[in-house]
């Protein structure tokens, strides 16, 4: 049913390929990458919070710099008030396809007051994202049809990747290339059996509820599966990490419940296996979606990238069970949403965005 994604895996690594050359070349010319930051906050909404998580640990390695990957309403109106005092070593990395969602340039306009370098990757150069922070990296992306989000999604990761790569030296750079350049043999290998996984696991599926489960870089690939399969089916889904499935999710009284595991085989797999144990003892239907194609399987920097691979499987499973059940994404913006700025009455674009000051004073 989702062969159509199979024939997009190719076109979407010719993106890869040349989103990565470009970005690595721009980020080069980028002030910013001469002083290492103290701390990196990277803030999104949706899918840009999805590829923020995905690439915390990567930026984490190449600058040694405290990261944290952040919800745009929790960066702006909570953390970042909080840091006055300190806000000379913070990079502040906003991050949105369109360059319009409020709360993104809220929080993007607060660092800026506090004095934090700030960087907005869009796919929207003009926006008012861009137009708000002192640098800006931009991708445009291509017409694919890999379902809702993905193309925008893969553009947040790589120009991310490519912020790392600035920051790493020249050793760990070539790791990083090579890696970047042998990503696409090994994706071909192993995408398109997690496509048929995925239409399996979809017709065995109930629809009534999905948990994505992935740790480190995977819990950003876990939080995207749920996101795309709530968008394209309607479907309820969330994300959670691999030990706290352990202590909520093993006691949930549905047993047949779908649980898809998210895995690189990196620093959390002993305790995957335990939670796959678990899993199968009470009867979850237990899908797993292991990114082993890297030519180093298990290391630290295939589970640093691995999120460039694992949306594959969630992906076609999001897009089969909107075929069976006759679900148009987004609810084809019915039932008193609309397409206006993403929503509507949502008011993604529109909402009333605080200034520090409004916050202060709150306070």
């Amino acid at each position: 049913m989702t062969t159509g994604l199979v024939d997009q895996f190719e076109p979407w690594l010719d993106f890869v390929h040349q989103a990565w050359e470009r970005s690595v070349i721009e980020v080069s010319d980028l002030d910013l990458i001469r002083t290492l930051p103290g701390m990196i906050m990277i803030f999104g909404c949706g899918d840009s919070h999805c590829a923020a998580l995905g690439m915390e640990m990567l930026l984490g390695k190449a600058t040694g710099a405290k990261v944290m990957a952040l919800h745009s309403m929790q960066a702006g109106r909570y953390l970042l008030p909080g840091l006055i005092l300190d806000p000379a070593p913070i990079l502040a990395i906003g991050i949105s396809a369109s360059g319009e969602v409020a709360r993104t340039i809220e929080a993007m306009e607060i660092a800026k007051e506090l004095g934090a370098n700030t960087l907005a990757l869009t796919c929207n150069p003009s926006s008012a994202l861009a137009r708000t922070a002192e640098r800006t990296l931009s991708l445009e992306i291509p017409q694919l049809e890999l379902g809702p989000g993905m193309p925008s999604y893969s553009a947040a990761l790589i120009m991310l990747a490519a912020l790392a790569f600035a920051f790493l030296p020249s050793p760990e750079q070539d790791n990083l290339a090579a890696a970047m350049h042998a990503f696409e043999p090994a994706f071909l290998d192993w995408a398109p059996p997690q496509v048929q996984l995925a239409e399996q696991a979809a017709h065995e599926s109930r629809g009534t509820g999905t948990v994505f489960v992935g740790s480190g870089p995977a819990f950003g690939s876990a939080a995207f599966g749920a996101a795309k399969l709530i968008e394209a089916a309607g479907e309820p889904a969330w994300r959670q990490d691999v030990e706290e499935w352990c202590h909520l999710e093993y006691f949930c009284g549905k047993s047949e419940m779908p649980t898809w595991l998210l895995s690189s085989g990196g620093r959390s797999g002993t305790r995957e296996e335990e939670m796959m144990a678990a899993a199968r003892v009470i009867g979850r239907q237990l899908i797993l979606s292991r990114w082993q194609g890297w030519s180093q399987p298990g290391t630290e920097l295939a589970e640093m990238l691995s999120p460039l691979a694992l949306w594959v499987g969630p992906a076609a499973f999001a897009l089969t069970r909107a075929q069976i059940i006759g679900e148009t994404p987004f609810r084809a913006f019915g039932g008193g949403r609309s397409r206006q700025e993403g929503g509507g009455v949502s008011k993604i674009r529109s909402s009333t965005r605080l200034g520090l000051a409004d916050i202060q004073r709150e306070s």
